[in-house]
C-alpha cells in the first residue's frame, strides 16, 4: 500500500534534474521517498508541459564563465524521456477541474496553471509540494495555505 498521497509540482520534478538549483536536496529526497513507494504522486495534466518548458529554459540559459548553456538539447530530450516514462497519477484537465481551477484562480489572484495544482490537492484532500515560494508569499488573506507544502521548507527539516 502506499503510504503519503501528494500533488507533485513541476518545478519539484525539474530539480530531479536541474541539480544547480536550490532546495534540489529536498528535491532528490523526495523521490527517492517515491521510488521507495513511500509516496504516492498526482499531478494534473499541465505537469508535463510545464516541466519541459522549465528544461527549455535551462538550455536557452548560459554559464556567465563558459558561455555553455546550463542543459544541452541533448541531455533535455534525455530528461523529457525519463519524465514521461515515470508512473504518476495524471489528472485529465476535465471541465470541473478547469473550472475549480479558474475559481481559485480568479478568487486568489494566482495563474491558473498553478490553481490547477492546488484544485487537483483540494480534491484528493491532500497537499500541493511546490518550489515556487511566490505561491505563498505574495497570498492574500484567507489564501488556502494549508494545502501548499514548500519545497523549501522540507530543507529545514
Amino acid at each position: 500500500m502506499m503510504g503519503r498521497v501528494f500533488v507533485l509540482d513541476a518545478s519539484v520534478a525539474a530539480k530531479w534534474f536541474l541539480q544547480d538549483e536550490p532546495d534540489t536536496i529536498p528535491a532528490l529526497a523526495l523521490k527517492e521517498e517515491w521510488d521507495a513507494g513511500r509516496l504516492e504522486f498526482h499531478v494534473p495534466a499541465v505537469f508535463h508541459g510545464e516541466a519541459c518548458q522549465l528544461l527549455a529554459k535551462a538550455c536557452g540559459r548560459r554559464d556567465a564563465a563558459t558561455r555553455s548553456p546550463r542543459l544541452s538539447k541533448h541531455e533535455a530530450l534525455e530528461c523529457i524521456e525519463q519524465l514521461y516514462g515515470w508512473a504518476f497519477h495524471v489528472a485529465e484537465l476535465t471541465k470541473e477541474r478547469s473550472q475549480a481551477a479558474l475559481v481559485l484562480s480568479t478568487l486568489w489572484s494566482k495563474r491558473f496553471y498553478d490553481m490547477t495544482y492546488l484544485a487537483l490537492a483540494e480534491e484528493l484532500d491532500c497537499r500541493w509540494i511546490t518550489a515556487d515560494e511566490k505561491v505563498l508569499a505574495s497570498s492574500p488573506p484567507g489564501f488556502p495555505a494549508h494545502g501548499v507544502l514548500l519545497l523549501s521548507a522540507l530543507a529545514l527539516k
